[in-house]
């Protein structure tokens, strides 16, 4: 009976074309769109040098000499990412705030006062400023498990800052310290993806919707029929999954063999990244279904302002919005799964496969779990009086 209930599920979503062009053709217009618009502009910047000021103090350059690993990092053709100023943080103001014309004008300020807490300052978003981010990302990164090592065992400093050096020679020589791909706008497609992955909750909320008697004609015939609702949610879901998983590595295809997008980390884990992505926002959408006794056009909107929401404040229409938000309120960027989703493709550019990338995809498959089991949970409570 399940097989059954999930070939005709899998009919009804393949005959509902209007559906399934709107998301894979809206998609691939857009992708085409940031492909054309942001992929001279990288290029064209990305051997630039950077000037940034580099504040310390006596504490921080007394044992760990920061600054020159910084000024060690160069592009793949060879040249400095960063021209640095060491100065003290007034003067590093100063010439953040000089006009743009200004030769001494810096791009930001990299504050190692505090080794334990190395800040960014910049004053305006842009290439140079996002390179900056993920050089910065990366050091406190280390610097962590430096910190961490030098409290359990301090005999053992200059090991670990000698084997900090090497790690970060190593980083820069291979990977220049951001990743198979350094192009800040690559955020706009983690955000597409991401974009694409959500509103697959569209197809999640129709599932509980097909077998409520107070929703549709379907969902009386299905209440008084012999199968459980358990077992017709199940096989929507999986006819749903199908589908909409089959729409992401379309257009996934689509921008890394077409466009030649590079993602960044290995593509087998950016395509199932992606799949396990679709599955967190069918389950959304299956989750919301059930929720209350709303209407269809009522939830429907909800999950269509979860979507544009959290896709603005993952960086789709912002590319530095996500990191706005890191900075102004970041528990925003925990309980967003569509920020949640993006840190998993920044992640596996960045580091690869790191705790990063597992804490990221523990939160997407856990998540999914929750939606699809309190969905389920829903729908054994429901319950009418007459159909």
């Amino acid at each position: 009976m399940f097989f059954h209930i999930f070939i005709s599920r899998l009919k009804i979503n393949i005959r509902n074309k209007d559906a399934i062009l709107w998301s894979l053709v809206f998609s691939l217009a857009l992708g085409t769109l940031f492909y054309f618009a942001f992929n001279s502009i990288y290029k064209n910047a990305k051997s630039t040098t950077i000037k940034v000021a580099v504040v310390e103090n006596d504490a921080t350059s007394g044992y760990m000499d920061l600054s020159s690993s910084l000024s060690d990092l160069k592009y793949e053709d060879g040249s400095k990412i960063l021209d640095i100023k060491k100065v003290d943080y007034d003067a590093a103001i100063e010439l953040l705030n000089k006009d743009e014309d200004d030769k001494d004008r810096v791009s930001g300020i990299i504050d190692l006062r505090d080794i334990e807490d190395v800040k960014l300052e910049v004053k305006e978003t842009g290439t140079a400023q996002s390179v900056l981010a993920s050089v910065v990302s990366v050091y406190r990164q280390y610097i962590s498990i430096i910190v961490e090592t030098i409290k359990k065992d301090p005999s053992n400093i200059s090991n670990v800052i000698s084997e900090f050096e090497n790690e970060a020679a190593s980083l820069v020589e291979s990977k220049s310290l951001s990743g198979d791909n350094k192009d800040p706008y690559v955020t706009y497609f983690y955000s597409l993806i991401t974009m694409m992955s959500v509103m697959a909750c569209m197809a999640g909320v129709i599932v509980p919707e097909s077998c409520q008697a107070n929703q549709s004609d379907v969902g009386a015939r299905v209440d008084v029929s012999s199968v459980g609702r358990m077992t017709y949610e199940l096989a929507g879901l999986l006819s749903a999954a199908i589908i909409q998983v089959s729409i992401t590595i379309i257009g996934l295809f689509y921008y890394t063999k077409i466009l030649k997008v590079n993602f960044g980390g290995d593509e087998n884990l950016v395509f199932l990244t992606a799949v396990l992505s679709t599955i967190l926002g069918i389950s959304l959408g299956f989750f919301v279904g059930h929720i209350g006794r709303l209407s269809q056009k009522a939830r429907e909107n909800i999950l269509m302002i979860f979507v544009v929401a959290g896709g603005f404040l993952s960086g789709l229409m912002v590319a530095n919005m996500k990191i706005l938000v890191e900075m102004k309120a970041p528990i925003v960027n925990r309980i967003n799964p569509s920020a949640v989703i993006t840190d998993a493709f920044y992640a596996l550019n960045m580091y690869g496969v790191s705790d990063r990338y597992y804490h990221a995809v523990a939160y997407i498959v856990g998540l999914s779990i929750i939606f699809i089991t309190g969905g389920l949970i829903m729908s054994r409570r429901k319950s009418y009086a007459s159909l």
